[in-house]
């Protein structure tokens, strides 16, 4: 009887089409903040539909791990090399990454990676405003997650690159005013 019944289940999963062909892709196991340094237990590898699957994908999840995430990514995401940022060597000759630290921590949420932006410095004391980095390129805007968060300055950080002197004026303009963004 029990091998009759196999049978018949056999000649039925014999019968049944094949799905289409499918592919393991490296996913976010979580939501991961911008910023976020990855590592091997930040992700997983799934099968999806190899037709769903986007160009670039990765399937190596060994591709993203000690890379650092140019922005967030949601749970579940299929991820690229495009959701990194670039190496940090990778400014130009003469350049250097400098943190920005914005009091208006919504405005850092609507920066986005490459996106080219004047520093303004508001000294409300003075009632004066001023242009103290022009086109400076935005190249992260690393979160904490509330679970690492601790004691440390008001606002949102937001590296930028800028030439050094540049860099100066910055943060030398951080010490007694407000500093805020427009985009070119």
């Amino acid at each position: 009887m029990v091998a009759a019944v196999a049978a018949v289940l056999t000649g039925i999963s014999a019968a049944a089409p094949e799905g289409p062909p499918t592919i393991a892709v490296v996913k976010a196991k979580s939501h991961l903040p911008g910023g976020t340094v990855i590592t091997a237990a930040d992700l997983v590898l799934d099968r999806v539909v190899g037709s769903d699957v986007p160009v670039g994908v990765l399937t190596d999840p060994n591709a993203l791990v000690g890379k650092t995430l140019a922005a967030p990514v949601a749970e579940n995401q299929m991820m690229t090399l495009l959701t990194t940022t670039v190496a940090r060597t990778s400014v130009s000759p003469g350049h250097v990454l400098a943190p920005l630290r914005l009091t208006d921590s919504t405005l850092a949420d609507l920066l986005r990676p490459g996106d080219v932006v004047d520093v303004i410095a508001a000294d409300p004391d003075a009632e004066q405003a001023a242009v103290v980095a022009a086109g400076a390129r935005v190249v992260t805007v690393p979160q904490t997650p509330n679970d690492r968060a601790g004691p440390g300055p008001e606002g949102a950080l937001v590296l930028i690159d800028v030439d050094s002197h540049t860099a100066t004026v910055v943060a030398r303009a951080a010490t007694s005013a407000t500093l805020t963004i427009i985009w070119r």
